[in-house]
């Protein structure tokens, strides 16, 4: 292995043959993102390193500079996702080094991980739908599905959903993009009925380590979703639990059944004619939760700020952790490693200890 980027070397793996054999192993969103940033690391990189046995600690310790630069740019990326870029590279040589393409990883020298910013977030600072968040918004969608049904329950399909999927997102703590569409990956096409359980309070999702995985559904998911199925009556297990009336997909999907394209409401032709809608796509719900965060008046959010989809998970979260702990948290969350939950809410740990250690001291001077 060379120590500096003075010469290319003759020999060794192309980085492009390298990567692309790294991220045919991979699946799903994993795979896309990776792709992506590989492909920016290998366009960043010096005209003389073209091969795995060109990248030197080096090599590393420059791209970890370059990515501290573009992390403190006003316009920039998060030390978070700098740490994130390096570590996908850092994966590449790791599995390099495995398959016998390199001798040692040069992305773990210590020198060349040194320029990295720290990548340390507060937990507190990350948004989480509060109790009054979820609150707000969710009476302010249940008055609103009430009040279609009144009007006209036939015509109510759009409240009647939005209320079902801000149920799921508030209570169920599950990922937008397992009960969405996500267009990176084709995999995730939105929950569909055939994985809802309501008699158990049951849905299974495509988790993020791309397998089924049972959640819980809690009764303040359960009644909205029920609602709903019998307003839609899905002919099949198979349609999306949250179909989209986004008009020119649903057009396209019209016509992928060999129908010609009607001169009425498309979204009354597919009801008709059996044709599956397209899912919500996780694009569409952020422009639904923007829409219903200002239409709600959702206490705690600055004018330019929103409910967000992993807000809502956090929010599940920080209130199991706050009453049932971290076990339950994790478990509900679906966390692999319970780290990864004491991370998330770790300010909860700090807040209580402070509040053990005021106890602990009150007998020897109080405020």
């Amino acid at each position: 292995m060379r120590t500096s980027d003075s010469e290319p070397s003759s020999e060794g793996k192309p980085l492009e043959k390298a990567k692309n054999e790294f991220v045919a192993e991979r699946e799903g969103n994993y795979a896309s993102n990776l792709e992506y940033v590989l492909e920016n690391w290998i366009d960043w990189t010096p005209e003389r390193v073209r091969t795995l046995e060109d990248v030197s600690a080096l090599t590393m310790r420059n791209y970890a500079s370059h990515l501290k630069q573009r992390a403190h740019a006003d316009d920039g990326i998060s030390d978070t996702s700098a740490r994130t870029y390096y570590n996908y590279v850092s994966a590449l040589l790791t599995r390099s080094v495995e398959v016998g393409d390199l001798a040692e990883n040069p992305a773990e020298k210590r020198e060349a991980k040194k320029p990295l910013p720290s990548g340390t977030t507060n937990s507190a600072e990350q948004q989480f739908w509060s109790p009054e968040q979820r609150r707000a918004i969710m009476n302010y969608v249940d008055e609103r599905a009430r009040d279609a049904i009144d009007e006209d329950a036939t015509d109510a399909f759009e409240e009647v959903r939005d209320r079902a999927l801000i149920a799921v997102l508030a209570y169920s703590g599950v990922r937008g993009a397992e009960v969405l569409a996500d267009s990176r990956d084709n995999r995730r096409n939105g929950l569909r009925w055939h994985s809802v359980d309501l008699e158990n309070g049951v849905i299974t999702v495509l988790g993020k380590n791309q397998k089924r995985e049972p959640t819980p559904l809690p009764e303040q998911a359960v009644a909205p979703l029920r609602r709903l199925e019998r307003l839609l009556d899905p002919p099949s297990g198979e349609w999306p639990v949250f179909p989209s009336r986004h008009p020119p997909s649903l057009y396209d999907r019209i016509e992928g059944a060999g129908r010609e394209s009607p001169d009425g409401d498309p979204w009354e032709y597919v009801l008709e004619n059996g044709i599956e809608p397209p899912s919500m796509s996780t694009s569409g719900a952020r422009t639904l939760l923007k829409r219903l965060s200002d239409e709600a008046d959702v206490p705690e959010l600055d004018a330019d700020e929103y409910l967000t989809l992993h807000g809502a998970r956090r929010g599940v979260g920080e209130t199991l952790y706050r009453e049932r702990g971290a076990v339950e948290a994790q478990r509900t969350l679906r966390h692999a490693d319970p780290k990864t939950t004491s991370e998330m809410y770790s300010h909860i740990e700090a807040s209580e200890q402070a509040e053990d250690n005021t106890a602990v001291f009150d007998d020897e001077w109080a405020i």
